[in-house]
């Protein structure tokens, strides 16, 4: 048992519903649900009657609620006084990032190696997601430069940019070489998609700009495959359809010839970028870093960062 599962039992308890409480702790059902029967199997007690509006608690439930709640409270005391005595003299800040997003954190590097006094940032992991909020809250992590969801109970945010989403087309297509493509013009485009857990704010943000278009797209499930990889993009080189997602793992990736990256100019075709650190941080070389990137990333005006390259082929 963790403290993960302490806290899915507690979340799951307060909503009475494993899909809301999923929503509340940014995470997808069916790891919660997994992480709710691993916490049950440990303690050889059911915790929960599931029905179809959602679960209630059972009689041990009800009576282990309060102790959960007691350890919860106590682990994060203790990860908060571990964290103070550990850490007060040094100045490594330990960042997780979002698929993708090298870029903008080496930005922050770049510009803090130029100090007299800098801290040292310290990657942990360059595939942060789901886990994100939790790794926050257990100081595994001191920030996190991803994309929304994030649990703003517990973490502060603030926003960088927006990245401009992407139609990775063949090369072939008559809209290949266009500057930047309205999402009216891909009406009738058969839509490649992805297994939504594999980035789930995107995945809804594509969906959103179709509905705010009035158009319901021709989904064509790619499970496996993605923009990502190389089986996604040979799907696309080969007119099976196209997808749409953010340039930087695309860019990244050396795919068969064939393939050209067209901005969509649609004014909702962005996805928030944005770092976040727990509420009440004291620490300075943490609170360095963030004003760093603040400053690299002004936003007073929310103003949306599009992509000026225009169409860009991929081989």
């Amino acid at each position: 048992m963790d403290f993960r599962h302490l806290r899915a039992f507690i979340t799951v308890a307060d909503e009475l519903s494993v899909t809301k409480a999923a929503e509340r702790l940014h995470i997808s059902q069916p790891p919660l649900s997994r992480q709710i029967h691993q916490l049950e199997d440990e303690l050889g007690v059911s915790l929960f009657v599931r029905h179809r509006h959602g679960v209630t608690l059972t009689e041990p439930g009800r009576r282990l609620l309060e102790k959960a709640r007691f350890l919860d409270a106590a682990a994060a005391d203790f990860f908060d006084a571990a964290g103070q005595m550990t850490r007060d003299d040094l100045r490594t800040v330990r960042i997780g990032i979002g698929w993708g997003l090298w870029e903008p954190v080496n930005r922050v590097r770049v510009a803090l190696a130029r100090l007299a006094q800098h801290p040292e940032i310290d990657v942990m992991d360059v595939a942060c997601s789901t886990d994100c909020d939790e790794r926050l809250r257990s100081r595994s992590l001191d920030l996190v430069v991803a994309r929304p969801p994030f649990d703003t109970t517990s973490l502060q945010t603030a926003l960088l940019y927006r990245e401009r989403l992407l139609a990775v087309l063949s090369e072939d297509h008559p809209l290949a070489s266009r500057e930047s493509i309205w999402i009216r013009e891909l009406a009738d485009e058969p839509l490649l998609v992805w297994e939504r857990h594999l980035m789930p704010v995107v995945y809804d943000t594509i969906l959103a700009l179709y509905a705010s278009a009035g158009i319901q797209p021709r989904m064509i499930p790619t499970p496996g495959a993605g923009p990502h990889t190389l089986a996604g993009l040979m799907l696309a080189a080969s007119g099976k359809g196209m997808y749409l997602c953010i340039g930087v793992p695309v860019g990244s990736q050396q795919p068969a010839t064939g393939v050209a990256l067209v901005p969509i100019a649609d004014a909702c075709a962005t996805v928030e970028v944005s770092v976040a650190w727990r509420k009440n941080e004291a620490s300075p070389s943490v609170l360095q870093v963030i004003d760093c990137a603040r400053e690299l990333f002004p936003q007073e005006d929310h103003a949306v960062v599009v992509a000026k390259t225009g169409s860009r082929r991929v081989s």
